[in-house]
């Protein structure tokens, strides 16, 4: 599994973006055979006689009344070579020490909420159900279960690649080894306008054999309406997508969160939005808890990051963009960033032509917001208040972090300040501060507000600091 790490819309509509699939399983119309009428000593030798007496359309093969432990000690194939295959599944535990399911063209793999589909201890499965080459396929109904106390081989539950249309609903996906290897993974290339929604994702990895929850390549995929609990590494990556949407999942006790970017040297992102997400906790040295970001290849353009709430993270940015282009972020909402830490609320670096507007940051360990090695920003009616928690003399807004230089920066209609009344004790030294050890050219402010609802200089020292700064318009 090719896995690239170190350490995205011409802003389209949603409503382009968005997808209304149907709220049930689609029905495979055909021949109908039943597993117990055919012959094997385990369930899944039944299930492949029975496949294999289906008409060469395929049909539907119903194991529904097969419930408790059950055997698959052969590769169960569904779909492929014309042949669409329904599989239906009843409350049963499948269990077996060989990639369980083969997914192929046209394959439905359905279970009925309580079906649980698991490997051997020792098995050390790289993937319980597989497909390659695959188009039209849907996984429902099931609990897919890494059985990672019984095993120690790098693992996830479910891996496609170059599969197109599929749909992946109603899932528990849970207890995998990791190793880099996602719980649901769509991996390198091929993968078109998969769909990814309403699926519980929990315990995948370890701190040590880390993974992320759901990982998407490709144009067109959608990642919706997810939870995700206790993923080590990231809880969803889309990388390398173009026209991918991350909408409504909900996200708790994930390192990094939700990234899109650039990761693969070959291809490109762009066109990407991530919107309306809700992400509690994080702990990242590195990265953002939503990262917009380029390892390799072109920088990502594009990207909309819209109305997501952040909130409680231990360690590390609120978002981080670096090194794209043509990235907005409105209108989200970052509270109680890594307050003993030194993580932003928002941090752009090497990155051009973003814009920041709505929305609310309150309560980092450092700045609110950070601009360092960037062109063509922008931060517009945002709401900043206490920044510099951890103590480091931060500001609401730093600009040239890190020391990097910037130019064309603009900061208008904003409203910052530290919330303590009593001025001497502020953690906040400036609202605005350009003395970070760069240097800025062409700043635009204008229509600004510092009052703290008793003080008109709502941060201990000043309002603005423009040290370093040159051609700057005030109004």
């Amino acid at each position: 599994m090719r896995r690239t790490r170190t350490l995205a819309l011409s802003l389209l509509f949603l409503g382009a973006c968005s997808s209304s699939p149907p709220s049930e399983a689609e029905t495979t119309v055909g021949t109908r055979l039943y597993a117990h009428a055919y012959p094997g000593e385990t369930l899944g030798a039944k299930i492949a006689a029975a496949i294999n007496a289906l008409p060469p359309a395929g049909g539907i093969v119903d194991a529904t009344d097969f419930t408790g432990p059950q055997r698959i000690e052969q590769t169960v194939s569904l779909g492929g070579g014309g042949k669409s295959v329904e599989l239906r599944l009843g409350s049963a535990t499948l269990t077996g020490s060989v990639v369980l399911f083969m997914l192929g063209d046209g394959a439905k793999l359905l279970g009925n909420g309580r079906t649980v589909v698991t490997q051997d201890a020792g098995a050390n499965l790289e993937w319980l159900i597989k497909g390659t080459n695959v188009s039209d396929c849907e996984i429902a109904g099931l609990t897919v279960d890494g059985n990672r106390q019984g095993n120690t081989g790098a693992g996830s539950a479910i891996a496609l690649n170059s599969a197109k249309r599929c749909w992946l609903h109603q899932l528990v996906v849970r207890n995998t080894v990791g190793r880099l290897h996602p719980g649901i993974a769509f991996f390198d290339a091929g993968n078109e306008d998969n769909l990814v929604e309403h699926n519980l994702v929990q315990n995948i990895g370890t701190l040590v054999d880390y993974a992320d929850g759901i990982y998407v390549a490709g144009p067109g995929n959608k990642v919706l309406y997810n939870r995700i609990r206790g993923a080590t590494d990231f809880g969803i990556v889309a990388e390398s997508c173009v026209g991918c949407l991350v909408q409504g999942n909900d996200l708790v006790g994930v390192p990094g969160g939700i990234s899109v970017g650039s990761g693969v040297a070959t291809f490109k992102a762009a066109a990407n939005i991530i919107d309306a997400n809700v992400i509690t906790g994080g702990n990242t040295t590195t990265w953002g808890v939503i990262s917009v970001y380029r390892i390799n290849g072109a920088p990502p353009v594009a990207t909309l990051v819209r109305g997501n709430i952040i909130r409680d993270v231990d360690m590390g940015h609120g978002i981080f963009v670096n090194g794209a282009e043509q990235v907005s972020l409105t209108d989200n909402l970052i509270s109680n960033i890594g307050p003993n830490t030194f993580s932003y609320g928002i941090l752009v670096q090497n990155s051009t032509d973003v814009g920041i507007s709505g929305g609310s940051i309150t309560r980092t360990g450092s700045f609110g917001i950070g601009i360092g090695a960037s062109s063509n920003v922008s931060v517009n009616d945002v709401r900043i208040t206490d920044a510099a928690r951890s103590g480091n003399e931060s500001a609401g807004i730093g600009l040239d972090v890190l020391a990097g230089n910037s130019s064309s920066i603009s900061l208008t209609q904003l409203h910052i300040f530290d919330s303590d009344r009593n001025a001497d004790l502020k953690k906040m030294p400036f609202c605005i501060d350009f003395g970070q050890g760069g240097t800025t050219s062409g700043v635009l402010m204008g229509g600004n507000l510092f009052d703290d609802g008793v003080n008109a200089q709502g941060c201990r020292v000043g309002t603005i600091n423009i040290a370093n700064a040159t051609r700057v318009t005030t109004y």
